[in-house]
């Protein structure tokens, strides 16, 4: 039997999407699916995130430390690709059928998002997206993300679900609380194209972060 364990909600900070599965399903690889986006960090150029269920930002190697700090306290590996850790090494990304090094991941940190209901997809405004401006790979993105950490058989893993889902900047073709993500300037859904906004969420309060994570370094 698993233990499970919901931490304070993370806001990413931007970057473009990979994989992103967020109109409908991946079925690939269960009958059930899920909806999943890989949000892709620069190491040398990252951009602030949030903490705390959104209301502290955080420099973005500060962010990731704080991720991996979130791991260090629940008993989840620190190191980037390792089981356990949400994070993925950008370096360390091959080809799964010739075994390959992909270019466009180098020097890159990697972080998988899944869940098994549709996130809310929203504009910088807080705008709900219409269905016909969808979010592709390529695209610029936050993520809005809870943090789970769950025990299995003795090895603790930290899973980042996919909660919502900020378009900040459209790169290719096709309104909730937006106060977690902290300001933003970039896509906002014009007037005529707005359908409505994505339901308010109530993510309470918690007590202060503390970023004690010197000694975690990348």
């Amino acid at each position: 039997m698993s233990k499970e364990k919901k931490l304070p909600i993370l806001v990413s900070p931007k970057g473009p999407a990979a994989y992103a599965w967020l109109a409908k399903k991946d079925t690939k690889y269960s009958k059930e699916g899920v909806y999943k986006v890989t949000l892709v960090l620069d190491r040398d150029d990252m951009d602030e995130g949030r903490v705390n269920y959104g209301k502290e930002a955080l420099p973005g190697r500060d962010w990731v430390k704080h991720v991996l700090h979130m791991c260090k306290e629940a008993g989840a590996s620190t190191e980037f690709s390792a089981p356990g850790c949400p994070i993925k090494d950008g370096n360390k990304m091959v080809h799964h059928e010739t075994g390959v090094p992909k270019p466009e991941f180098a020097n890159k940190l990697l972080i998988p998002f899944k869940s098994a209901y549709k996130p809310a997809l929203i504009d910088t405004k807080g705008n709900e997206l219409p269905s016909q401006i969808p979010v592709f790979s390529g695209d610029i993105v936050k993520i809005a993300m809870q943090p789970v950490a769950r025990t299995v058989k003795g090895v603790t893993y930290m899973s980042l679900y996919l909660s919502k889902v900020m378009l900040v900047e459209k790169k290719t073709g096709g309104s909730g609380d937006v106060s977690m993500f902290g300001e933003e300037d970039g896509f906002s859904v014009s007037d005529k194209d707005a359908s409505g906004t994505a339901d308010d969420a109530d993510f309470g309060d918690t007590s202060g972060v503390d970023v004690t994570s010197d000694d975690i370094d990348f």
